[in-house]
């Protein structure tokens, strides 16, 4: 199953179609929820547009903790309803996204002072249920529950070894890459119809004399330029950021969103060293906050802070004391005396909690998505989690059949997002053709999981021109041949694009891949027909974007002046 090409080129026409054309539905923001309702939509036969002001994915979308999952710590507040749906969603997305949404062991450590440990494993066997009562054709790859001695736990995860760690229970759930899976989306809707445009930014609402919302206008952030878009319906879908697009129908209106920040550090696997397991921390701090410590790669993923965020939703980044956290969390669980020195990358994101008790903590305010119709018919989707996108997606392309008058069912629960072959079967061919090519033996097994069947495009690139079998960073086995493919049929149209959400190594890397920088943006110049001195520009925006977004970590500074 190809992909349909997204490149620069059908950007730029996919925007004077929407421009010209009366569509159907126009969502703002292409996040995982806005380009679930484009799939949704499309799949439906509607007309449908999709705009984001940046890349796809690049706000709270691809700053999640990596994972598909139910939300096990939910059921400490009896949250029963909001467990089961992740865990039946999570059972869709291991089927129709095999190579993105994968299986991994949970280990939740019990201490010797742990509270309420018989509930522990009550609560684990609820999530069994939920997740064995849904099983789909892989629902057997998820491991049921078991409790496991210390021993076992640190053979699991060896970062434990000098914890005091009692014993451990054991359970399945899924990792994902967020921004890869919000991209599978995005090219699942472009095929049935959809236009895709990013880095167009909606200014202005469109309204009629009854004062209904009729289409937006925008600004291209590429080519310059104004257009209106008319449309029947509207769908903000844009996050945290609804209550802007809301105060442009409705001037005044209460916001509806509490921003909570979330932080993620990332270390070498060996200064925090896991197998295959996944570790939900109960909190030593103190304050009943959970974290998780995930493998990822070559790398260790710890966070994440839970805490209202009331600055710049478009200035977020690691601050001293969000570091501090984390570190200090990791470093009361696991005694491996972290330091900032060992961290690689760090990211920020805010997720849009629901404001229910305004005068609460974040553990107060609500998981949940909502759908929220506004004075103009402005529909407005937020709340929820990545693993919900498609029944957030649904319960809008609901509404809006029913506004219709339509008889139009939800497809997206049979729609594959990465093609019909098995991930293993893909691993094999991959790895015959990566070593055929002479390519590293990790290539392979990172082609699969970033591109599905579209690593044999990869592969045709370096085939047809060695060049490009380049590795650009130690950190992660990407081949300059993926910045081809990334402009020539994944949108991308910045080095940012390419490095923070195609690849990660601005999170991967403590360099952040600045070093094969200038050739990556060399290589992007020739795909969407800029000079070298845009290519230089690239560079030194996209260090510039990894300084905002690591804050008070940096950038080291050889490395950057080698690139720039």
């Amino acid at each position: 199953m190809g992909n349909k090409p997204f490149s620069v080129a059908t950007r730029a026409a996919d925007l004077v179609v929407a421009a010209a054309a009366e569509l159907d539905v126009l969502v703002v923001g292409m996040g995982a929820t806005g380009a679930g309702v484009a799939l949704d939509a499309a799949s439906r036969g509607l007309r449908v547009a999709v705009l984001d002001k940046g890349d796809l994915a690049s706000g709270t979308s691809s700053k999640s903790s990596k994972l598909v999952h139910g939300g096990l710590r939910y059921l400490e507040n009896y949250e029963f309803g909001l467990v089961r749906e992740g865990v039946v969603e999570r059972q869709l997305l291991m089927r129709l996204a095999p190579h993105l949404v994968r299986p991994m062991d949970f280990l939740y450590p019990v201490w010797p002072d742990t509270a309420k440990r018989r509930l522990l494993g009550l609560g684990l066997t609820t999530y069994d249920v939920f997740a064995f009562a849904s099983l789909g054709p892989r629902g057997g790859d998820l491991r049921r529950h078991e409790r496991i001695d210390a021993a076992a736990a640190i053979a699991a995860a060896p970062a434990l070894v000098d914890s005091d760690v009692a014993y451990a229970y054991r359970y399945g759930d899924c990792a994902t890459d967020d921004a890869r899976l919000v991209l599978a989306v995005v090219q699942a809707a472009r095929r049935f119809g959809a236009l895709t445009v990013p880095y167009a930014e909606v200014i202005g609402l469109l309204k009629g004399g009854d004062g209904r919302v009729t289409g937006a206008t925008v600004r291209d952030r590429v080519g310059g330029g104004t257009v209106e878009i008319r449309a029947r319906h509207v769908v903000n879908a844009t996050g945290v950021w609804v209550d802007h697009l809301q105060g442009l129908e409705d001037p005044g209106r209460p916001a509806v969103v509490q921003p909570s920040k979330g932080v993620h550090v990332v270390v070498p696997r060996e200064r925090l060293p896991l197998l295959d397991a996944s570790i939900l921390l109960p909190s030593k701090q103190g304050d009943a906050r959970s974290m998780f410590a995930i493998p990822w790669g070559r790398q260790t993923i710890l966070g994440t802070t839970d805490t209202p965020y009331d600055g710049s939703l478009d200035e977020l980044s690691l601050t001293a004391a969000d570091l501090e956290y984390v570190l200090a969390a990791g470093n009361a669980v696991f005694h491996r005396d972290l330091r900032a020195d060992d961290v690689l990358g760090a990211w920020a994101g805010v997720r849009p909690l629901i404001k229910e008790n305004a005068g609460g903590s974040m553990s107060d305010i609500s998981r949940r998505h909502t759908l929220v119709e506004g004075s103009g018919g402005l529909l407005t989707i937020t709340g929820g989690k990545l693993t919900t996108y498609r029944r957030m997606a649904k319960d809008v392309v609901d509404r809006i059949v029913d506004r219709d008058g339509r008889r139009a069912r939800c497809r997206t629960d049979e729609i594959s997002l990465t093609g019909t072959r098995s991930y293993g079967e893909l691993l094999a061919e991959t790895s015959a053709a990566t070593a055929a090519l002479g390519l590293e033996p990790d290539v392979a097994a990172v082609l699969v999981r970033q591109s599905g069947e579209a690593a044999s495009d990869v592969l045709s690139l370096v085939a047809a021109d060695p060049s490009l079998g380049r590795t650009l960073s130690p950190s992660a086995p990407h081949l300059a041949a993926e910045v081809v493919q990334a402009a020539r049929s994944e949108g991308a149209v910045t080095l940012d694009d390419v490095f923070s959400r195609r690849f990660r190594l601005s999170l991967r890397a403590k360099d952040a891949g600045l070093p094969a920088a200038p050739l990556a943006a060399r290589l992007l110049a020739a795909e969407t027909g800029r000079d070298e001195q845009w290519a230089d520009a690239q560079v030194a925006a996209y260090a510039d974007a990894v300084r905002r977004e690591r804050g008070v970590l940096g950038l080291p500074d050889s490395p950057l002046a080698q690139a720039v």
